[in-house]
């Protein structure tokens, strides 16, 4: 009350003067709240779009990612190995793979990607369907 008197001003007025601020700066949380989502809505889109799927099935041939290059890097060797022959897929992205032996062994799905090579004298082409 002493600070009103001091600066002189009227208690309805410095009420509403409050709360008019309060107003505008929820429009403002508004406005930037809908921009951020259009933004982030944009860069997901932008993002997605250049996702391709990783669908499996048998008979794909795949390279299998080398993880221990990792600890001890070289570097003109590859990460990749392969070509591995799909045998199964599982409902829950694992795959069974055959290697030149026909010894079958499991991975997950995250350290293959297909291969788009030749195997035994044939190209092998990956077909992609684009929505």
């Amino acid at each position: 009350m002493w600070a009103l008197k001091k600066l002189n001003l009227d208690w309805d007025v410095a009420a509403n003067m409050t709360v008019a601020q309060l107003n505008e700066l929820d429009e403002f949380r508004y406005r930037e709240y809908t921009s951020s989502s259009l933004y982030k809505e944009k860069m997901k889109y932008l993002y997605d779009k250049y996702i391709r799927n990783k669908g499996f099935k048998e008979d794909d041939f795949v390279l299998l990612f080398n993880s221990r290059l990792w600890i001890f890097p070289e570097k003109l060797k590859s990460k990749w190995n392969g070509p591995f022959e799909v045998v199964k897929v599982t409902p829950f992205g694992a795959l069974d793979l055959k290697n030149k032996n026909d010894e079958v062994f499991r991975v997950n799905s995250h350290r293959v990607k297909h291969y788009l090579g030749k195997v035994d004298d044939c190209h092998v082409v990956a077909l992609i369907h684009f929505k």
